[in-house]
């Protein structure tokens, strides 16, 4: 760990900065949570004692500026900010130290103190969400500790962490998450198994932010066919689409069969959601799935996802001893 100048100053940007060159070793986390974005400063909200982050100097109230070469924007997203700082093991941390705290009397600190408790009402009441919801797409999720807290079931598959189920009767949850989705870090530390992401979320005193990337091996298909009478030109078993009719509706709108990939191999398509809806990733039923694509429509949506990669997550979801209650369908 060392400290040392910034180019910043020079460049016209701010006025009092300093930067710290930290080294993560491979395994260990940096021990900072961060706050901010889009519109306001990307800032240290805490540092886990005994840290990395702690070990450097960085505290709670520094603002981040600048990380390796990736200046901080006004415009620069929560999620940004996380992904930079996990991206690499050699880290250059440009940061900004708050104005002094004026000292105020008792009758003041004890208005200041309502006021807080009453905007961290209003936090608490309007901030837990989705901020995007685009295939693909990285996004956070804001939860109550007691909403997140054993309401996941999560999968480790090919090294990262998946999403293939949560509790259907927690309110909370409700619209807010996807089969699929990739769960990145935790209160801004990055996951890659079951135990740590646990871990994190029962150690945390208060909310939880989940850091998401949108179903990243999923395609969505989008047909449309003139008559409700017209087949849509794709044969399915079970969830499973096993063969495309050439020249077909869904074959102009570019679904393929065996064109998915998974572990280096190509394997079929499972169908997991429909005209955005999710299918049950446990659903053996042609007729049910067949029933929600051809629906008195004349067009449809489908999403796909790889049916090794489903057959993975929904092998693990049966494991869960109350796994009927974290199957998501429509």
């Amino acid at each position: 760990v060392s400290t040392q100048s910034t180019g910043l100053k020079k460049m016209g940007l701010i006025d009092d900065v300093f930067s710290i060159s930290i080294e993560v070793p491979p395994g260990e986390r940096l021990g900072l949570l961060l706050a901010g974005g889009v519109d306001s400063p990307i800032v240290i909200k805490a540092v886990q004692d005994g840290s990395l982050a702690c070990q450097s100097g960085l505290t709670g109230g520094l603002q981040i500026l600048c990380v390796n070469d990736i200046i901080f924007a006004p415009t620069t997203a929560h999620h940004e900010a996380i992904l930079a700082l996990t991206s690499s093991p050699s880290l250059t941390i440009s940061v900004k130290r708050l104005k002094e705290r004026v000292v105020k009397t008792p009758q003041e600190s004890g208005k200041e103190e309502d006021q807080k408790h009453e905007e961290m009402e209003d936090f608490k009441e309007t901030s837990y969400g989705v901020k995007k919801t685009e295939i693909g797409s990285t996004l956070s999720v804001y939860l109550q500790k007691r909403h997140a807290i054993d309401n996941f079931h999560l999968v480790e598959v090919s090294s990262s962490l998946w999403l293939a189920g949560w509790n259907q009767k927690e309110p909370a949850l409700s619209g807010k998450f996807h089969v699929g989705d990739q769960l990145l870090s935790v209160n801004g530390q990055p996951v890659t198994s079951v135990a740590e992401a646990n871990s994190i979320m029962s150690m945390t005193p208060g909310g939880v932010e989940l850091l998401l990337k949108r179903m990243p091996l999923a395609a969505e298909y989008r047909m449309h066919r003139d008559d409700i009478s017209e087949s849509w030109g794709m044969q399915i078993r079970q969830n499973r689409v096993v063969d495309v009719i050439h020249g077909g509706i869904a074959w102009r709108a570019g679904i393929q069969p065996f064109s998915a990939q998974f572990a280096d191999k190509c394997c079929s398509w499972a169908i997991t959601q429909v005209n955005k809806f999710p299918v049950s990733v446990l659903c053996n039923s042609t007729d049910v799935i067949l029933s929600k694509i051809d629906s008195g429509s004349t067009d449809a949506i489908i999403t796909l996802q790889p049916s090794e990669f489903v057959t993975r997550i929904s092998n693990s979801l049966l494991e869960h001893p109350h796994y009927e209650d974290f199957v998501a369908r429509s």
